[in-house]
């Protein structure tokens, strides 16, 4: 199997639309293309806050080079990459009291794993599961990689209180 092309992805933004902008009935829409990433989310379903933060820390990431996005025609369907063993990404709302003043999103990063953790009432259940799913898809299809140098700790920063039930 011919490994794919890993692209830097220059832009990433998570951006709250207005309906019309949404496939009916869906919270989440993630457009992508080469060098970047769009996550549209319903009004109502995100704050503005979230967005700018989790725009600022994705920025980082990928124009660092610590992710990299395998992007090409239908990249969200259903192709699995059989040789890849994906890190594991998702997002997960926690009690606001578990966050430091003014921030609405942490991550914990260690090499195979990222997690999102988004301060409550900033992201509905129905946008944080669609994204979980797209980042589940995405992952085991093999589009998404991350480059961890395993002589590096992982970032952890995370609330205070581990997650019900993961």
């Amino acid at each position: 199997m011919t490994e794919p092309e890993f692209q830097q992805t220059t832009e990433v933004r998570y951006k709250v639309v207005p309906d019309d902008q949404l496939p009916a009935g869906r919270a989440t829409l993630v457009v992508d293309g080469p060098g970047f990433v769009e996550a549209r989310i319903r009004r109502g379903h995100a704050s503005e806050l979230l967005c700018e933060q989790l725009s600022t820390v994705s920025r980082h990431i990928f124009s660092n080079g610590l992710w990299a996005y395998h992007w090409r025609e239908g990249a969200n369907e259903t192709d699995p990459c059989s040789d890849c063993a994906p890190a594991e990404v998702w997002f997960e709302i926690h009690p606001a009291d578990d966050f430091p003043k003014d921030m609405v999103c942490l991550h914990r990063e260690q090499p195979g794993e990222f997690i999102w953790f988004v301060c409550e009432g900033h992201l509905s259940e129905q946008a944080c599961g669609e994204f979980n799913e797209y980042l589940k898809s995405s992952l085991q299809n093999g589009y998404w990689v991350q480059h961890w140098d395993e002589n590096e700790p992982g970032v952890v920063i995370r609330p205070a209180h581990p997650s019900p039930g993961r």
